[in-house]
């Protein structure tokens, strides 16, 4: 669930962060971290400088890349987009958005250890970017460190009281597979209770699902997929099924 451009990567785990969430693009980003005074650009040369610094020309020059960026790696050519984004890097040393989209390009090909690498330095630059705090706290969900994952989760809803619904529904699931994988079912069915049958996300559905595969009961967690199959969009399904993928619960088949 990771937000990088006009709309989140489907397959990106994370976060991808939520097609349900509204968040920042890539041009929201930039144009917050403009400055009302004009700055003269570094005159260092073939650095990249801070982003302040920057020119006019230079951001809008930047922009673009980062566009040209995600709309690469939205296609799933992820190369083609790092090579991008190292352009871009060359450009400012500062920038967080830019190393958020880093990590998401390293988690699109599960190079987990640079994905984290990159979206802690995305924190440290924006730590009031909460959807790159998310993606950051995802890293340990896939590496499988769950009782991290547990911690930082927990941590993250905590800090963050106003996230949309959709996000802490999201984000409780995952708590809820953490519970499961650290063989604490109990918890998880206190998670469960949260959840509703009636509501606007897929959480009750995959949530009992979850709890099914926990326990090698395939027909019946396969029996809640196909109900919520037959409710919500596939995009937000996808969503939630990236977990249960991650966990080995299910086979990606792409």
């Amino acid at each position: 669930m990771l937000l990088v451009s006009k709309k989140y990567l489907t397959r990106i785990s994370a976060c991808l962060t939520l097609t349900c969430c509204s968040l920042l693009t890539v041009s929201d980003l930039l144009a917050q971290n403009e400055t009302t005074a004009d700055t003269k650009e570094s005159t260092t040369q073939g650095s990249p400088t801070k982003y302040e610094s920057l020119s006019k020309e230079k951001k809008e020059s930047l922009r673009k890349i980062l566009m040209e960026a995600a709309s690469l790696l939205n296609g799933i050519r992820v190369q083609e987009s790092l090579e991008k984004i190292i352009a871009a890097e060359s450009i400012v040393s500062d920038f967080g958005p830019l190393y958020n989209l880093k990590g998401a390009a390293y988690t699109k090909i599960r190079d987990f250890d640079k994905a984290q690498s990159a979206f802690e330095r995305a924190v440290l630059l924006n730590p009031k970017a909460v959807m790159t705090q998310f993606n950051l706290t995802e890293m340990h969900f896939v590496k499988k460190n769950y009782p991290l994952a547990d911690k930082e989760f927990s941590k993250f809803l905590s800090l963050n009281k106003d996230l949309p619904i959709e996000t802490k529904a999201l984000v409780k699931y995952k708590l809820l597979i953490c519970s499961l994988k650290q063989e604490n079912e109990s918890n998880a069915k206190e998670i469960l209770k949260d959840f509703d049958y009636l509501d606007d996300h897929p959480a009750f559905y995959y949530s009992n699902a979850a709890i099914h595969f926990n326990k090698g009961e395939i027909i019946k967690a396969n029996s809640w997929l196909i109900a919520a199959s037959k409710i919500y969009k596939p995009a937000i399904n996808e969503v939630y099924n990236d977990s249960l993928i991650e966990v080995g619960w299910m086979e990606n088949i792409e």
